[in-house]
């Protein structure tokens, strides 16, 4: 059996093409799992504050025989929270952690860690038969060897360890675009009579496919709404060319009813979790768009019937769609005011970001420069692709070819707006590839057979005349097309070798990507940290592993929060099995009361208003609330003033003339809680040396110009002169003062005197210490990277000056807690004897100068006593 006769006989084609897709596979697989090497039996994943959160749901599921938090009171004190994530992915990870027959934390996170692997190895089949639908075989198995080895967030986020529900949702939109587009193709030309059930069977069974697969999109996320706006915008446009061609809509009418039918009654069935009109949860609004949907494929079909009935021209029903469009949309923001804003809020944000979204990585822009990162010549491949399909829909109006243009033009735009979409946009970048290089197979195809026939027929022995005589009329036949077209075969080979190229430069970065990314995803400081927590502060009074019902909970007078960033909240939630005040879901972070306003405040009696608001106990700040992130908290708590208040930005000229940004913080930088906290435990601390920087607005940069420095070591002498200077200084000029670093010693120091804490002790601090970036020892002029502070009423003592104590860190830190007198009084923190905590005191409170001293208890400090 020759070749050709092998490969026409389906069994065996079908063989290899499936054996080559299960290679793909377990090429996918296998890039997945590098880290389990480093990782499996360690107890940490690769995810952060996310993946600890997700553990937690598996963690409730397994010991409440899967049941499901849907309302969270390990969160968000004092009030709690919905969880607007769905169970699906909570469910799939449970089960494997169940036949693996994990007890302990450890054994259910090496299990569970396994779920993105298997996920993100489960799209490559998707993706064979999307693009064999889209295509032919070809584009199949390259859209599957394609997306096996595509990187960017899609790569990252379905690693070993990487436990999140995120490459859960890029698995079943996948899925869902699939039996959408397959359903496509197959009723486009399918006959259907409404009034014969007959012809209604096969819309039916493909109507319910495609339903459960949106529906299983539904439950792993509610973003999997944004699929259901890719049909609305597909069906409208796909009925006005039905309309125009003339061709039945039937087919549209009979799938997207049944298929949005069905999500409704799963989310009937799910449960409606409140009745409000946001898209975010499983919401009563959630709810009603996927009957809009429905509702909108109606009125599009019987206006179709009603425009085709009367003999009206296509553009009738154009018109007639507009004047619907318009009175509809009026119509709903008059009756159901709240849906109409919950459905432009939720399509401006699709696409647009704002300032506290910034902050946020998975909700920041997408660069050029992580375009080319994630998916480098793949991105001139999908432009192809896209150009291909675009060909498509001009010349044949296929409407499985006009959704998919629809989903990666949508999906390419979200992903611009929004960097989180990029783990969604990967199917479309692969998809897109695909087809593009499918299309150069098929353009050159019958050049590459003319090739290669004449080279076979040159490399062939001389033959007898008789033979060749026999043989003649056969390869007249074969040559008589012509020679081959060498614009096209090398038009064919430059598209091959990109495609190559892209194969074998992703190839090598996901091995990279995934190897470099066993190292584990949350810092050791903040395990050790939360994990100090859960043993060392009181019980909250409410069960990490008991499911609570909303409507008869009540938090129990021994709860407390746990404050700090938000960044850490699933930290303490998971970890430290304490109650944050914020978490990652972005709540508790803005207002009057949010973190944010609570972490950059400098009015201590302001704080302490906040923190009984929030019924706050510990706060916890680490070495990037103080640095990295401050400007997103500062963000947060003013939109429109942002890190203003906090940070001087200037232009400063460097050697080779050019200009460029500088900051440095201002006084009231340093007087924020986080600051004080972090670096400099709480205690009053005095300036050192600083610079009085001399700047020049004048000339039109955008920010002051600095013209000169000079640095002072005595800080009011730089004050005085920097007042001085201003009181003559000529329009545009202006002198500030800044902290001036001159070593790692006082790296931290201000460049105004900071007065204590009154109310806030240090209890833990991590093992890691940090200053300017580099590591340091304990007493080395560093800070811990994670500190505890408990909020304390604090003991009064009588007295004028300057009161201080030493103390003595759980790591051997020394440090001297100093205090000014406010109104003839000190409110100290810190007790001298009898502490259970691992921070203690070395001595007495002395008053310095006078050397009277005082001892001061526990019970003075939790109950604001005075001290004789």
């Amino acid at each position: 059996m020759d070749f050709q006769s092998f490969w026409n006989d389906k069994r065996y084609r079908y063989g290899i093409i499936g054996l080559a897709v299960l290679i793909c596979t377990l090429l996918a697989f296998w890039i997945r799992i590098i880290p389990m090497a480093v990782l499996a039996g360690t107890g940490n994943m690769i995810a952060g504050p996310d993946a600890w959160y997700n553990l937690r749901l598996v963690e409730v599921a397994l010991a409440n025989n899967f049941g499901y938090i849907f309302f969270e009171p390990m969160t968000l004190y004092p009030t709690g929270q919905e969880i607007v994530w769905g169970p699906l992915f909570t469910y799939i990870a449970s089960f494997f952690a169940l036949i693996a027959g994990a007890a302990t934390r450890v054994d259910i996170i090496t299990a569970v860690s396994w779920t993105p692997a298997v996920l993100g190895a489960l799209m490559v089949p998707v993706m064979f038969f999307l693009g064999k639908r889209i295509g032919d075989w070809k584009t199949g198995f390259i859209s599957a060897l394609f997306i096996a080895v595509i990187g960017g967030q899609f790569l990252s986020r379905s690693l070993y360890g990487h436990f999140d529900h995120h490459i859960a949702e890029t698995l079943f939109s996948s899925l869902f675009c699939l039996c959408y587009v397959l359903t496509l193709y197959a009723l486009s030309d399918h006959k259907i009579d409404l009034k014969q059930f007959s012809t209604l069977k096969l819309p039916l069974l493909y109507g319910v496919i495609c339903g459960i697969a949106y529906f299983l999109g539904l439950l792993t996320m509610t973003t999997m709404v944004v699929f259901g706006m890719f049909v609305a915008v597909f069906t409208l446009i796909q009925f006005i060319l039905n309309q125009y061609s003339g061709k039945p809509t039937e087919y549209l009418l009979s799938l997207n009813v049944v298929t949005f039918i069905i999500a409704a009654l799963g989310l009937l069935l799910y449960g409606i979790r409140n009745f409000s009109f946001g898209f975010t949860d499983y919401s009563l609004g959630l709810f009603l768009v996927h009957l809009l949907l429905v509702l909108g494929t109606v009125v599009l079909y019987l206006i179709s019937r009603l425009v085709t009935k009367f003999e009206k021209p296509w553009y009738y029903y154009l018109i007639t769609l507009v004047i619907l469009l318009a009175t509809g949309s009026l119509i709903l923001a008059l009756a159901l005011p709240d849906l109409f804003n919950s459905l432009i809020g939720n399509l401006a944000g699709f696409f647009a970001n704002n300032a506290t979204a910034a902050t946020v990585q998975e909700m920041s822009s997408w660069s050029f420069t992580s375009a080319v990162s994630s998916y480098n010549w793949g991105i001139l491949l999908a432009i192809g692709g896209f150009i291909c399909l675009l060909w498509n829909i001009w010349k044949h109006q296929t409407p499985g070819v006009l959704f998919v243009v629809i989903w990666s033009f949508f999906m390419f735009f979200a992903t611009c707006a929004h960097i989180r979409w990029e783990y969604y946009f990967a199917a479309n970048v692969a998809l897109l590839a695909a087809v593009f290089v499918g299309w150069a197979i098929t353009f050159a195809e019958k050049d590459l057979g003319l090739l290669i026939a004449k080279r076979t027929e040159s490399q062939k022995p001389t033959e007898p005349a008789n033979k060749k005589q026999a043989k003649k009329s056969k390869t007249q036949e074969k040559s008589a097309s012509g020679k081959p077209d060498p614009i096209k075969l090398g038009i064919f080979v430059v598209i091959m070798i990109i495609a190559v190229v892209f194969v074998g430069s992703s190839s090598a970065y996901a091995v990279e990507l995934s190897s470099a990314s066993a190292n584990g995803g949350t810092t050791q400081d903040w395990i050790d940290a939360c994990e100090w927590l859960s043993v060392n502060t009181p019980d909250t009074g409410v069960d990490y592993l008991t499911i609570y019902d909303e409507s008869t909970f009540t938090y129990p007078p021994e709860s407390y929060g746990v404050l700090s960033w938000w960044d850490y909240g699933h930290y303490i939630t998971t970890i430290g099995k304490r109650i944050p005040n914020s978490n990652p879901f972005q709540a508790g972070v803005s207002g009057e009361y949010g973190v944010a306003a609570v972490l950059t405040n400098t009015d201590e009696a302001q704080i302490m208003e906040k923190l009984d608001h929030l019924g706050t106990k510990y706060v916890m700040t680490d070495y990037l609330m103080a640095n990295g992130i401050f400007g997103a908290m500062a963000i947060w708590n003013d939109t429109t003033l942002q890190t203003t208040p906090y940070y001087y930005t200037f232009l400063q000229q460097g050697s080779d003339g050019t200009y460029s940004y500088v900051s440095a913080p201002t006084p009231e930088f340093y007087n924020t809680l986080t600051v004080r906290l972090q670096n400099f435990d709480g205690s009053m601390t005095d300036a050192g040396s600083v610079y009085v920087v001399i700047t020049d607005s004048t000339a039109g940069y955008g920010a002051p110009v600095i013209t000169s420095t000079k640095v002072y070591t005595d800080v009011d002498e730089a004050w005085t002169a920097a007042e001085n200077y201003n009181a003559n200084a000529t329009s545009g000029k202006y002198a500030y003062v800044i902290s001036a670093p001159t070593d790692l010693t006082n790296y931290n120091l201000p460049s105004v005197k900071v007065p204590a804490l009154q109310h806030f002790r240090l209890t833990y601090e991590s093992t890691t210490y940090v200053v300017g970036g580099y590591v340091t020892g304990a007493n080395e002029g560093g800070t811990a990277y994670v500190k505890t502070f408990e909020y304390v009423p604090g003991a009064v003592i009588k007295g004028e000056g300057i009161i201080e104590v030493d103390v003595i860190t759980n790591n051997g830190r020394t440090f001297t807690y100093r205090q000014e007198s406010v109104d003839g009084q000190f409110i100290v923190p810190y007790v001298t004897s009898g502490s259970s905590s691992d921070v203690k005191t070395t001595g007495l409170y002395t008053i310095v100068g006078t050397g009277q001293t005082f001892a001061v208890s526990e019970q003075a400090v939790q109950n604001g006593l005075t001290i004789n």
